[in-house]
């Protein structure tokens, strides 16, 4: 809808606004990037290449159990289509794009997506979560400063979405859309069990993308001076991932910043500003691949489709 599309566009110009205020205001954040070298940012660019890889592999497992086999272009390119339509499009558009190639050239109903994307979303969730409390309690063990909250936090989300996915939730109607799509995730997650192999490989896939993810932030960090246990990387980008809740602006520009930034400061894994410029870092090698590699898979999508409606 117009109005959906202007208020996150509002969104992203007040929020990148606030951050260009921010480093104009302490300029020496910016000293930190003379340490950046490119073997480093090489480094990111093949871990980020693996995170985008690995959520081809994710959408593979979903659409085999519907009988729908892939092709290399297409579960790659999907994954780079997807991330490039939600930096371009308000609103997650690169979800929809995908939804609807699945729809036109694989007959896959979108009643069957969403319920997929949602219980994904749910069970990648509950993975970070029990994730975040084992790095937690880790770094307790290893005398790494830590607040409790941060572990509490983490156990917590583990122990509703148990209880979620354990007990029959009522119909909610449409106004309560944050319940109703809580209800088909979790509709979803007990399908998805049934199937235990597909329940294992997406286990297994969403755990490499949170190790991916990690290291990402961990070469990042170190690139720019900063010695930091994996763990501590490791629980600043699981924290990251709960910034995808805030979803107002595209692809989360800005929005996944500020978190990171006032993760870092958290964890007194250097300052808020230290935190900002590796999440800039992390951002500006994904953008290279998904603004690069993007168009590419969106013409070998296209020339696909086109290709099957001739035969048709």
């Amino acid at each position: 809808m117009p109005i959906n599309k202007w208020l996150q566009y509002v969104s992203l110009l007040i929020v990148v606004s606030l951050i260009g205020w921010y480093l104009v205001q302490k300029p020496d954040t910016f000293t930190h990037l003379q340490h950046l070298r490119l073997s480093d940012f090489l480094l990111l660019l093949i871990l980020r290449f693996l995170f985008l890889l690995i959520n081809g592999l994710i959408l593979k497992a979903y659409a085999t159990k519907f009988m729908i086999h892939l092709k290399h272009n297409e579960w790659i390119g999907l994954s780079f289509v997807t991330a490039l339509g939600n930096y371009i499009s308000p609103f997650a558009g690169g979800m929809i794009y995908r939804a609807g190639y699945l729809k036109l050239k694989h007959n896959l109903s979108l009643t069957k997506f969403t319920i997929l994307l949602t219980a994904n979303y749910l069970l990648a969730f509950w993975c970070v979560a029990i994730t975040g409390l084992i790095s937690s309690i880790y770094l307790i063990t290893q005398s790494a400063y830590i607040p409790w909250q941060m572990p509490f936090f983490f156990g917590c989300i583990a122990l509703i979405l148990m209880i979620l996915k354990s007990i029959p939730l009522p119909e909610f109607s449409s106004r309560f859309w944050v319940f109703k799509k809580i209800g088909e995730g979790t509709d979803g997650l007990k399908l998805l069990i049934q199937d235990k192999m597909l329940f294992i490989y997406i286990i297994f896939y969403i755990f490499l993308n949170i190790i991916a993810s990690g290291l990402s932030f961990y070469v990042a960090f170190r690139s720019i001076g900063f010695d930091i246990f994996f763990s501590q990387a490791l629980i600043i980008s699981l924290i990251a991932v709960f910034s995808l809740l805030i979803n107002i602006t595209p692809a989360n520009l800005g929005i996944q910043e500020a978190v990171v930034s006032f993760a870092s400061s958290t964890l007194k894994v250097g300052g808020a500003g230290d935190g900002l410029i590796v999440a800039l870092i992390i951002r500006a090698a994904t953008m290279i691949l998904v603004f690069t590699l993007g168009p590419v898979f969106l013409h070998t999508l296209s020339k696909i489709q086109s290709t099957d409606s001739a035969h048709e």
